[in-house]
């Protein structure tokens, strides 16, 4: 498929020169109807009518000889029955249409195919006579709207890959794991209870192991929900958090306030509740996409008392800003609000400032609805609407998502009578089906014996107190616990399953944390506090002389360290290591002298601390190099350039920290008109500590920067590149801006450069799933405002591959403009296997990089 192709209208003709072919691409020309010399041609082989406007295939059964048929991305409403007729088909693909069911009587005929692809339609069910259809291999039902597993899947003994994400199935069946022997299997987004979607996230193997469990036993009911607290500083979630477990009200002191985030359990009656209590200072929010998930109740807690009716930018402040985040990373959650501090407030009050927050959200919700269905009609009104199908569908599927906002529940957290009515109304609340059809969780046996035997060995008095146990001690500890014959890789795939429902933490995805569990979580976010604190200023500070001299440190340092993290957000490695001993000191633990060296590392091996904020985008490293060597070898990108004084100690820059100063701004000296720039729009904005993230990978990826608080200087062969943040309410941003090359061979290098930071920024835009964005390009013309739009993009190609235009004339101004100055643009000359790699894409963005060589 090539969306940059021009349209032809005189599509009659054009199918004429491509008769003598077998293999015809008919894609964007905006058909009706199939063209009459094309149905005549018996030898076709491979037809590709992907966007195109057809609500019927009438005449396709004369090409007998097809054995490849596109029909993706059109109207259809019905099944074509012509299809039967087609008796060589080995791939069809009539996604994204709107078809509703498929009658029988057509599968039985297509005895060679392969490759059926069905997603994004409106299919409830499958006709049991696709059982048939012996050699399918690749079968693709995902956003539709199964709520029972297909039972005619089962029949297909060849199927190697299988896609059911965004339906609403409770229940797989065994035989699909047991009996079939698939290489892929997706299937996020539903409402599974047997397995658990915590299960299913461990992909094909794991799901395997389960149901190899219900072999032998049957699987028992378990109630388990995540309880999520958030809300502004001093709003009181610990409160409400610690009274709920404790079963008393608990008054927290100022200076006892949450630092990081609090864990504990909770039961009501049947159901377990792991209560997740953030802290609200925005330093800390910057970890919160490592802990907040989907399926979980969020406790949303608001100050009644300095919330003030009519005043929008206390609303944002203390609700708005969490309900759009929420909106963002966990698209349908449930959100029950809670005010406190009632008892503060005067009479009347309390009604009148619910009423208010309420209509207010859903004003905010209905503002984001009608923003989102703004953008679907602009873009189905245009004239080449064709070229924006993918950003449409991404659109709608938003707008059907919503946060489910209940009504605010105000409570008097020193009255525990209050407390004992919001424990039952949360109760009642995760247990209704229609807010939490999950809560259910059928589990094997063996699941639960492990599990007791974890909290039992994590209770044990020879257990650390912090909880971090090596890999296999774990390992040998539970089997000793256990009766049951228990495998390593059974055991693995419960700590995989108890690490997502919050229990443990096991990050066996980072290499230097392959071998280590968190029994504790909690003191997993002691841990992360250490450096991620709205305090961090003042903790420099009050460290004790004496762990100071320990660390061959002086108080003339901490004022360096107090600079250097004010001006530049920079933490030096002694500083590090004083911080962590002062506080390991403070929690009064034993054998703290190991547990320092596995938080710090040793030499160049990073530590449990670093290498957690790193790989979680917090932080980045950087040695504190003054002088390049100039005797070092010839710089190639990928390799590393050798330096003088490479044995300067390492430091970490953490974004979140930065303020505003002018070293990036210097250093770039100003924006021209000439300047090659794109913008990159979010919707409803650019997420809280988005851009910390971009900036932290796309300067890891390039060594040579500069970071400020809303914007970044990178530098790759010389050449500078500038990426901005520009985030207010309809008007948020990125801007990706270099200078205009002076040879055109060196464009292609420039496109590469911003494509590469694209794919970073499509690469996070993916953990917030309620986002949306979109790509333009400014009008060359000095004060036009007008914008040209990036349209889809083939997954399959190069973006170079996929425009041929030379020119593009703005609709505004009506100036015509060289396409390289404003999209990436093939020069045509050979690639020097030295420059970066190409970008391939996906339908919003960037989504991976592969070498020239």
């Amino acid at each position: 498929m090539n969306p940059w192709k021009q349209i032809v209208s005189n599509s009659e003709s054009k199918s004429k020169e491509m008769l003598h072919l077998k293999q015809i691409d008919l894609s964007l020309r905006r058909l009706k109807v199939i063209p009459s010399d094309i149905l005549l041609d018996t030898k076709i082989q491979t037809l590709n009518l992907d966007r195109n406007k057809l609500k019927g295939v009438s005449g396709i059964c004369h090409l007998q000889e097809l054995k490849i048929l596109i029909l993706s991305k059109n109207e259809l409403t019905d099944f074509p029955m012509e299809i039967q007729s087609l008796i060589h088909l080995e791939k069809l693909e009539l996604n994204q249409n709107k078809i509703q069911t498929i009658p029988t009587g057509i599968f039985p005929n297509l005895n060679d195919l392969k490759h059926l692809k069905l997603n994004n339609n409106r299919l409830s069910k499958l006709p049991m006579d696709l059982g048939s259809c012996s050699k399918l291999q690749y079968l693709n039902i995902s956003h539709n709207l199964f709520t029972d597993f297909p039972e005619c899947i089962l029949e297909i003994k060849s199927l190697k890959e299988v896609y059911l994400e965004n339906n609403k199935l409770r229940k797989l069946p065994a035989e699909l794991f047991l009996g079939l022997s698939l290489k892929k299997f997706k299937v996020s987004c539903n409402h599974l209870r047997e397995p658990p979607d915590e299960v299913c996230v461990g992909g094909l193997k794991q799901i395997r192991s389960y149901f190899l469990q219900l072999q032998e036993t049957q699987a028992k009911e378990e109630k388990r929900v995540k309880v999520i607290f958030i809300g502004a500083s001093m709003a009181g979630k610990t409160t409400v958090s610690r009274s709920l477990t404790q079963g008393h009200t608990v008054p927290v002191p100022l200076k006892e306030r949450t630092v990081g985030i609090e864990i504990s359990e909770f039961h009501i009656q049947d159901v377990t509740f792991l209560f997740w209590d953030f802290a609200g200072h925005l330093e800390y929010y910057v970890t919160h996409h490592v802990f907040i998930t989907p399926y979980a109740l969020v406790i949303l807690v608001v100050n009644l008392h300095r919330y003030q009716v009519a005043d929008e930018q206390i609303f944002m402040d203390l609700v708005g800003f969490w309900i759009k985040n929420l909106f963002m990373r966990v698209p349908n959650s449930v959100v029950l609000t809670v005010g406190t501090h009632m008892d503060l407030c005067q009479p009347g009050e309390v009604e009148e400032k619910c009423k208010d927050i309420e209509e207010r959200i859903y004003r905010l919700l209905d503002e984001h609805k009608a923003n989102l269905t703004h953008f679907i009609n602009n873009l189905e009104e245009r004239q080449d609407s064709e070229l924006y199908l993918e950003q449409t569908d991404k659109l709608r599927e938003l707008s059907n998502c919503t946060v489910n906002v209940l009504n605010v529940f105000p409570i008097n957290g020193t009255n525990y009578n209050d407390i004992e009515k919001l424990q039952n109304h949360i109760l009642n609340t995760v247990c209704k089906e229609e807010l939490f059809p999950n809560i259910i969780k059928m589990l094997p046996p063996i699941y639960k014996v492990v599990e007791n035997a974890i909290i039992e060995v994590k209770q044990n008095e020879e257990t650390p107190q912090h909880g971090i146990m090596d890999l296999d001690h774990l390992l040998s500890e539970v089997m000793l616990k256990t009766t049951s014959d228990l495998s390593k890789n059974l055991l693995k795939d419960i700590l995989r399953y108890l690490h997502r429902i919050g229990l443990i933490v096991w990050y066996e995805e980072i290499k230097p944390l392959l071998n280590t569990v968190f029994l504790k979580p909690s003191f997993l976010i002691t841990v992360f506090k250490i450096l991620v604190r709205h305090d961090l200023y003042n903790q420099l500070w009050s460290i004790p002389a004496e762990v100071l001299i320990s660390e061959r440190a002086f108080k003339r340092d901490v004022l360096k360290w107090q600079e250097m993290l004010q001006s530049k957000a920079m933490i030096r490695f002694q500083a590090i290591r004083v911080l962590v001993k002062h506080q390991l000191e403070t929690l009064c633990l034993q054998d703290t002298e190991e547990l320092f060296h596995d938080l710090i590392g040793h030499g160049t091996q990073n530590g449990k601390l670093l290498s957690l904020l790193m790989h979680f985008q917090i932080c980045m490293s950087v040695r504190n190099v003054k002088k390049l060597n100039p005797r070092a070898p010839e710089f190639f990108p990928g390799n590393q350039w050798s330096v003088k004084d490479s044995h300067k100690e390492m430091c970490y820059p953490f974004p979140n920290y930065l303020k505003n100063f002018m070293e990036v701004t210097e250093r770039w000296g100003g924006d021209h008109h000439e300047d090659i720039h794109i913008r990159v729009y979010f919707s409803p904005l650019i997420p809280e500590g988005f851009f910390q993230r971009l900036m932290v990978m796309a300067c890891s990826f390039y060594s040579t920067h500069w970071i400020e608080k809303d914007n970044f200087l990178l530098v790759n062969n010389g050449k500078p590149l500038l990426v901005k943040q520009f985030n207010q309410r309809a008007d948020s941003y990125l801007e990706i801006r270099s200078r205009k090359p002076k040879r055109s061979n060196d464009f292609q290098s420039l496109w590469d450069f911003k494509l590469t930071i694209l794919s970073i920024a499509e690469k996070l835009c993916k953990e917030w799933p309620g986002l949306f964005y979109y790509i333009r390009s400014p009008c060359r013309t000095i004060g036009c405002p007008d914008e040209f739009e990036w349209p889809d993009m083939d997954e399959t190609e190069s973006i170079y591959d996929m425009i041929k235009e030379d020119f593009k004339t703005c609709e505004t101004c009506c100036n015509t403009v060289n396409m390289e100055l404003l999209l990436p643009k093939a020069t045509g000359h050979a690639k020097d296997p030295f420059l970066p790699p190409t970008i391939h894409v996906t339908n919003y963005g960037v989504a991976s990089i592969v070498s020239h060589q």
